[in-house]
């Protein structure tokens, strides 16, 4: 016996051994606690490369309480640190889940140990998800490339004297151990932004970063749509996120990272007008969404700062 048996195989021997510590952890800390775990993201549709993270949700049964909910992200930081894969784990109670899963869940996601309750939880509504993306996008683009706050328009590159302008920062950990260079964050600011659109402009989900480019050219079809499809089929598929050695391709890379910084610009200049309506919202709790996120990343607009302010 290797460790607790799963429902059904990643694809990735390394990927399901991680998984099984992460069930062992979290059975014998919390017995009888937990309804599933649930894989999400590139192993979910056995796409991923080798810069791939391995994401996972833990649903606890019914409500999570709060320091119940504590020692459980204690436990999954701990499950990542010690791990030799790189390990993103998630905690949701089913109480969580009543008010509306995210797409990449409920309609990508894989049940591996435990029951699998899916069917029962519903999706989350399409103007919550909208909210989530669009705040989330700005939120991101701010924190992942270090960014100063507040935020004065427009966006800079993460580094103007960079190769890659900085948008090579992030730094993941192969099978070997070793660290390399990536441009999962380009990939995944980009993306984010895409998906946001997508919602805000078109009303449609996006589950699976495989269609976040598709439907954007689907859905919108500007002048970003080619450049989207780029950095996924060239930084995912071809380079597997890490910044490639051949000069040929790093010259092309650099291309797609100078041409990066107007689509972030692009999303920044429809964001800002989606956040000023979201401040003066009838509803309360979409006004203190906002302004939890202003207070957090303000951005240097007076209009945006007297909206938050009630004005």
């Amino acid at each position: 016996m290797i460790g607790p048996i799963l429902l059904e195989s990643t694809g990735d021997e390394r990927a399901d051994g991680a998984i099984r510590r992460v069930v062992a952890a979290f059975e014998a800390a919390f017995p009888g606690r937990v309804r599933g775990y649930y894989v999400e993201g590139s192993h979910a549709d056995r796409t991923p490369v080798a810069a791939s993270d391995l994401d996972l949700a833990v649903v606890f049964r019914g409500a999570v309480g709060e320091d119940e909910r504590s020692a459980a992200a204690a436990l999954a930081r701990e499950c990542a640190a010690r791990d030799p894969v790189e390990l993103d784990a998630g905690v949701l109670g089913e109480a969580d889940l009543a008010r509306g899963a995210t797409p990449m869940f409920k309609l990508a996601g894989r049940c591996v140990h435990g029951e699998d309750i899916r069917d029962r939880v519903p999706l989350m509504p399409l103007a919550d998800w909208t909210r989530d993306r669009m705040h989330a996008s700005y939120w991101l683009a701010v924190h992942v490339f270090g960014r100063p706050v507040p935020v004065a328009p427009p966006f800079d590159y993460p580094d103007p004297a960079g190769e890659f302008y900085g948008y090579d920062r992030r730094e993941v950990r192969l099978a070997d151990g070793a660290p390399a260079r990536s441009t999962r964050d380009l990939i995944r600011v980009t993306g984010w932004m895409a998906t946001a659109l997508v919602a805000l402009r078109a009303g449609r989900y996006v589950a699976r970063k495989r269609d976040c480019h598709v439907l954007y050219r689907e859905c919108i079809g500007d002048e970003w749509a080619p450049l989207l499809a780029e950095i996924y089929t060239r930084c995912r598929g071809e380079w597997h996120c890490l910044v490639p050695d051949d000069p040929a391709d790093r010259r092309r890379l650099r291309a797609l990272c100078a041409r990066a910084l107007a689509f972030e610009n692009h999303f920044l200049a429809q964001y800002r007008p989606f956040l000023l309506a979201e401040l003066r919202a009838g509803d309360a709790a979409r006004r203190d969404r906002a302004r939890w996120v202003v207070e957090r990343v303000p951005l240097c607009d007076d209009v945006i700062a007297a909206a938050a302010a009630g004005g």
